[in-house]
């Protein structure tokens, strides 16, 4: 039957995993922009209910998971693998974890973050500068990074093994109960 059929990776996988690479490394910078954005929106009259936070909170979280899924999708529904999707997703969010906080250490470094403007490296330094740049690096971009790449990885390979589990154990048993009635 047609529905059943193995469907042809027509992309080398190698390929398939730079592009994936390179989605995760825009998406990472593009999510900076995506939070600021977040930050100063107008809730007008909804402003004040406590749907809100939930909301934004959804929006904060959930952004991530737009360059994942179709990627894990693809991945899940043409290998018999789940090795596959779940590298395509930590892949994916490492990629745009290293380029957020790699945007995030060349704007700490231009002086461009609000109430750091002064660890500016261009320019003339007082003599307690580096200390207090490696200082705010560290605690900033070193910290989070190793926090959030965790929490990528470990995502990555979650969503990914759900998505295989979805479409090679939930799919099949849709298609084979809708084929019986």
């Amino acid at each position: 039957m047609f529905c059943c059929r193995k469907r042809i990776n027509i992309i080398n996988p190698r390929l398939r995993f730079l592009i994936y690479a390179i989605i995760g490394l825009i998406f990472g910078v593009i999510d900076w922009f995506y939070l600021d954005w977040l930050a100063h929106i107008s809730w007008g009259s909804l402003g004040e209910s406590v749907l809100v936070v939930p909301i934004i909170i959804a929006m904060n979280y959930g952004i991530w998971l737009v360059p994942i899924l179709p990627l894990e999708f693809y991945e899940a529904r043409n290998s018999e693998k789940s090795i596959f999707p779940m590298f395509a997703g930590i892949l994916t969010w490492s990629c745009a974890i290293f380029s957020y906080y790699g945007y995030y250490a060349v704007l700490l470094s231009l002086g461009k973050l609000i109430n750091l403007e002064n660890l500016n490296i261009i320019g003339e330094k007082n003599e307690a500068f580096w200390h207090e740049y490696w200082r705010m690096f560290d605690r900033i971009i070193t910290g989070q990074f190793l926090e959030w790449i965790l929490i990528a990885i470990i995502g990555g390979a979650v969503t990914g093994a759900l998505t295989f589990w979805f479409f090679h154990k939930i799919k099949p048993d849709r298609k084979m109960n809708s084929m019986v009635n």
